[in-house]
């Protein structure tokens, strides 16, 4: 999720000059971006919330930002409806600005702080007063499960509405896919996953992982959603890997899914023009969220 900072600052307008095609920095950044929130003031203190976008660099100490007014529209890009979602912003110098700016020091600690560090000041600055900024935002669900979104993305096992590459548990046997070993090597290849009672399914789709006739969410002993801590007297292994022991229990808790979404939020600006930069496009750099359901 992303971090928020709050600061009170005052809106500068900077008017910047057209003297066309024009590049005299090297923008030479990571376009790794990072992400605050701040509360900003007019000069009629009137108070909005904004989020500010920025990258910076510090050989020689530089950043590139961009302030754009927290809306209900702009919030939607963090958690967009379909993946792709595209949204453009007017960048007006006002609430909407891109900046250049130089500093004396390092900057990471100076742009979101609520009090700015002693000694460090901008001594540079230049911003755009036009331009668009473009925000395309992809996502990809993933449920943590070990096995590649890209291998489970069809299919519904257990039947409970939930794809299997949402689903942190295929078979709906109540032990997690990940702890039924799809892929015991990490190498991506689900043939050596594992198959307890060799019937050709593995345990991560098998819904009696041992093969006794006693469906695996039924071996819970205890009831608490643990199966791994049901062990008959006798036993080394837990009951729903053991066919030697097949007793059958009410289901008493149902473990809760849960899966992530990764965010990438790709931001390009399209006709900045400052005194020592003009672009027809500029590529701003990508923004990551993680959500998680």
């Amino acid at each position: 999720m992303y971090k928020w900072f709050y600061l009170f600052s005052v809106l500068l307008l900077i008017s910047a000059c057209d003297d066309g095609d024009v590049l005299q920095v090297q923008l030479d950044f990571d376009k790794e971006l990072s992400l605050c929130q701040i509360q900003t003031a007019d000069d009629g203190s009137n108070i909005t919330s904004s989020f500010l976008f920025y990258d910076t660099r510090t050989d020689p100490f530089e950043s590139l930002t961009l302030l754009i007014p927290r809306t209900t529209t702009t919030e939607a890009m963090f958690n967009p409806e379909e993946s792709g979602a595209t949204q453009n912003v007017a960048i007006d110098g006002n609430s909407k600005q891109f900046h250049y700016r130089s500093y004396n020091g390092d900057p990471n600690d100076l742009i979101c702080a609520v009090i700015p560090p002693a000694g460090i000041s901008v001594t540079q600055n230049y911003a755009s007063t036009s331009g668009t900024a473009q925000f395309v935002s992809l996502f990809e669900d993933d449920d943590d499960d070990g096995i590649p979104t890209a291998l489970e993305f069809d299919g519904d096992t257990d039947g409970d509405g939930i794809p299997n590459y949402k689903d942190y548990d295929d078979d709906g046997d109540n032990v997690p896919t990940i702890n039924e070993k799809p892929d015991p090597n990490n190498d991506g290849d689900l043939a050596d996953a594992q198959d307890s009672d060799g019937d050709s399914i593995p345990d991560y789709l098998d819904q009696d992982d041992d093969g006794d006739g006693t469906l695996t969410i039924n071996e819970d002993e205890n009831g608490n959603g643990n199966l791994f801590d049901d062990i008959a007297t006798g036993s080394s292994s837990a009951r729903f890997l053991d066919e030697n022991f097949s007793n059958s229990y009410a289901v008493q808790t149902t473990n809760p899914n849960q899966f992530k979404r990764i965010v990438t939020i790709t931001i390009t600006l399209f006709n900045i023009d400052i005194s020592v930069l003009s672009a027809d496009s500029l590529e701003l750099g990508t923004y990551e969220t993680i959500i998680t359901f």
